[in-house]
């Protein structure tokens, strides 16, 4: 039976027409009229224009058009190939959309321009999978293609378009600074081979600290030191728990003991040299400083010579 035309589209209400739209979008991308880049950015342009209606964008500059909806759908609808892939970098580039942070527009162009390595998903990767991509360079994004599913709630996000823009949030801090996108791959690669060799087995068996690390590996995205410090409080609070303590209560010795042991065997397991060792106990200290930060920066990216805090 065929989809209904363009005319027809015109007459009904925005949630019938998107949800069409967006099955055809998805025919186009398993026929091969457009890359994953394309299909993603397409989306992104087909809810937003649903969304906000002639409102959805306007222009950075005078010398550019104003945007026209009609006139941007129809392009989205009839152009393939390269034509489609230069209008929604033009776009994408000149206009700015209403209720979307420029990293948004962002990082579709850097996934467009085949600059940032993302990797399109149709399913929400579980936390280690994350971790994984992470580790190798590379973030996920999920676009929920079914229309019935993507409007209600997808985990903490009120649908699948505003899971799709938190993805694309997480791109952009991922891979908009290229000294920060190697410290953080270097900090996932280490964090997944401390996994691999069983360093947080007896902490990810409690729950609260089971969420709190999946946090870490696969929704936070920043310098390796702020989450190393994120980790290190998580720690204690998992050992305060074990000690029927509340969190801001101190650790026993013992407690002590076995926090130190593992910061120990995490630098040991990292090939920290013994500055950054030493900077790594000290790390949840109130006394903990730029230069003990940049000692433990150093042993992430010495290769690169480049530090933020020296």
């Amino acid at each position: 039976m065929p989809l209904p035309d363009r005319r027809a589209l015109a007459g009904m209400s925005g949630d019938e027409a998107l949800s069409i739209r967006l099955s055809r979008l998805a025919a186009r991308r398993q026929h091969g009229m457009m890359n994953d880049a394309a299909y993603a950015s397409a989306y992104f342009l087909l809810w937003q224009t649903t969304r906000h209606g002639r409102r959805f964008a306007s222009r950075k500059s005078k010398f550019d058009a104003r945007p026209e909806l009609e006139k941007w759908l129809l392009e989205l609808e009839q152009a393939s190939g390269e034509a489609l892939h230069a209008a929604l970098i033009r776009w994408l580039e000149r206009y700015q959309f209403l209720g979307i942070v420029p990293n948004v527009p962002s990082a579709l162009l850097g996934w467009l321009r085949n600059q940032w390595p993302l990797r399109l998903t149709f399913k929400i990767p579980p936390p280690d999978e994350v971790l994984r991509m992470q580790a190798a360079g590379i973030r996920p994004v999920t676009v929920i293609a079914d229309y019935s599913r993507a409007v209600r709630p997808v985990l903490a996000k009120a649908d699948g378009f505003a899971f799709m823009i938190h993805d694309l949030e997480h791109a952009y801090k991922f891979f908009h600074d290229p000294w920060l996108y190697t410290a953080q791959q270097r900090f996932f690669e280490r964090i997944l081979g401390a996994i691999e060799v069983g360093l947080f087995e007896p902490y990810r068996a409690d729950p609260v600290f089971a969420r709190q690390f999946d946090y870490l590996i696969s929704d936070m995205n920043t310098h390796p030191v702020h989450s190393l410090r994120y980790l290190g409080a998580v720690l204690v609070e998992c050992l305060l728990r074990r000690e029927g303590k509340g969190p801001k209560a101190a650790l026993s010795p013992v407690g002590e003991n076995e926090m130190a042991r593992l910061l120990r065997e995490l630098g040991t397991c990292w090939e920290f040299p013994k500055t950054a060792l030493i900077a790594f106990q000290r790390l949840l200290g109130a006394g903990f400083d730029e230069a003990e930060a940049a000692a433990i920066e150093r042993a992430f990216c010495a290769q690169d010579k480049l530090y933020l805090y020296v």
